[in-house]
């Protein structure tokens, strides 16, 4: 993702279609407030015309903690406007405190501010914050005159204004300016009824939320995004993550395979072998989470291991055929004598076809348990066959069609043989279960890792629940699979 990806371009565009507008970027400490409007100013200024007024924080500080916006706001414009300061300012400048607010009161604040800053053409100017400069000037019971003062001279002068508020409560000031942007850090349980688990409420989730553009539609009213290293990145609803051909990765250690996806493996050590590594896909992912698992799959493949998927239902594709002619080592099992199989392609949607497999189990119990015995004779056969040809077999099943079929039990049975197949070979193992199969809370007690898939705000995120991490974007680039992390 370049620079010009990392703020909403609504952002963007609200600072092009006019000159002198004025942004307030709310939220509670700790939110990211400083850092996005150092990005809009990277985003907007031309160079050197930025101006960072600051309540609080020294310029040495600022380029040690944002060293990137050098070339944007230079050493002279970043005023440091602590309250000491401000009154030495106002009593040598004659205090404009007494005077009604209007053009001249906005025109001695900014006099006050530009005094020791470089001479620049369109300055763009961010105050730091709004609420403890007001403080800092007594203003506090006429905060709302003051503002229209100063935000009408803005357009006058055709002077970009962003201030920053320390509160994300409607107040009256958001009436005043022209737009007002809102971050937040949102449990996951306010994204969706319930989540996956309870305790993923702790987990960190930053989100931007776009209250008013004036004169400009909203593509969203909010964006998740991260502060990683220091800088501000929003995700816009994400394309579908792709798979790469590449060098495959060695193993983490003896007893860990490498996924394929470097981010993958720092957070979860790797797929250990002899053990269960489960992933849950939650309502709302659809097939997203699909090129992952075949990630894993083309890495696992080309250190010279069998690489046998049982795919989920509704996610067969024409890119498994790809896949498997591209890679000698990966395969796609679809049992003969488990004749719903051959009948997928009839349906025309995966709701229809899980429809007929419910109906199917509910009436046809004695088919249903031969086909779930010669289906099981007919794996066997074939696991047997692989095992010649490969250094190892890994399994990768996907057990929702399983449990629509022949039930949970049988599931938990079918997922417990595959255990004893990864321990008794020292091989690793990986099953798909989506969020609402009966057998899910037993197997997460047979993994010894388990990882979520979820979406949110048209986003692929993954986070672990064991073992336990924060939550992470999925994307993917030429150079393979990325998680970021939301901090």
């Amino acid at each position: 993702m370049n620079d010009g990806d990392r703020i909403p371009q609504e952002i963007v565009k609200f600072f092009k279609i006019f000159p002198g507008q004025t942004l307030l970027i709310k939220g509670k400490p700790g939110t990211g407030k400083t850092i996005l409007s150092f990005e809009i100013l990277k985003e907007i200024c031309e160079e050197r015309n930025g101006l960072y007024v600051s309540t609080r924080v020294n310029p040495e500080k600022i380029y040690h903690l944002f060293p990137w916006i050098k070339n944007i706001v230079t050493e002279r414009n970043v005023i440091n406007a602590t309250p000491k300061r401000l009154h030495e300012a106002l009593r040598l400048s004659g205090s404009f405190l007494n005077r009604p607010f209007g053009f001249d009161a906005a025109l001695n604040f900014f006099r006050m501010l530009y005094e020791d800053a470089e001479e620049m053409n369109n300055p763009v100017v961010v105050i730091d914050s709004w609420d403890a400069m007001l403080g800092s000037l007594n203003l506090q019971n006429n905060r709302a005159s003051f503002t229209q003062s100063i935000c009408d001279f803005c357009h006058e002068t055709r002077t970009h204004l962003i201030l920053v508020s320390e509160t994300d409560r409607l107040e009256d000031l958001d009436y005043i300016v022209d737009g007002i942007v809102t971050l937040l850090d949102v449990d996951m349980q306010d994204v969706k009824d319930k989540p996956y688990v309870e305790y993923s409420r702790s987990r960190t989730l930053r989100q931007i939320r776009i209250d008013k553009l004036r004169g400009l539609e909203r593509k969203m009213k909010r964006y998740v995004f991260s502060l990683q290293n220091g800088r501000f990145k929003y995700f816009p609803p994400s394309r579908d993550v792709r798979v790469i051909e590449a060098e495959p990765l060695p193993d983490v250690d003896e007893m860990h395979r490498s996924s394929g996806i470097r981010d993958f493996d720092k957070i979860s050590g790797g797929l250990k072998r002899g053990e269960l590594t489960l992933f849950v896909v939650e309502e709302g992912v659809g097939l997203r989470y699909v090129p992952f698992l075949d990630q894993i799959a083309i890495n696992l493949s080309s250190k010279g291991l069998g690489v046998v998927r049982l795919r989920s239902v509704g996610s067969i594709s024409p890119e498994d055929r790809e896949l498997e002619e591209r890679y000698n080592g990966i395969y796609s099992y679809k049992p003969e004598s488990w004749i719903t199989w051959r009948l997928e392609k009839l349906f025309p949607s995966a709701e229809e076809y899980m429809n007929f497999l419910e109906t199917v189990r509910k009436d046809k119990a004695d088919l249903l348990e031969f086909s779930l015995m010669e289906s099981r004779k007919e794996y066997l056969v074939f696991l047997e066959k692989l095992m010649r040809k490969h250094s190892g077999i890994v399994e990768i099943l996907g057990l929702d069609i399983f449990e629509i079929l022949y039930g949970p039990e049988n599931t938990l049975k079918l997922l417990d043989e595959a255990i004893s197949r990864a321990l008794r070979n020292n091989e690793a193992l990986i099953a798909i279960a989506k969020k609402g199969m009966k057998s899910l809370e037993m197997m997460t007690q047979l993994a010894a890792a388990r990882f979520v898939f979820k979406d949110i705000l048209g986003n692929l995120f993954i986070y672990g629940e064991q073992p336990r991490t924060g939550l992470y974007h999925v994307s993917s680039s030429r150079n393979g699979i990325h998680l970021t992390p939301i901090v």
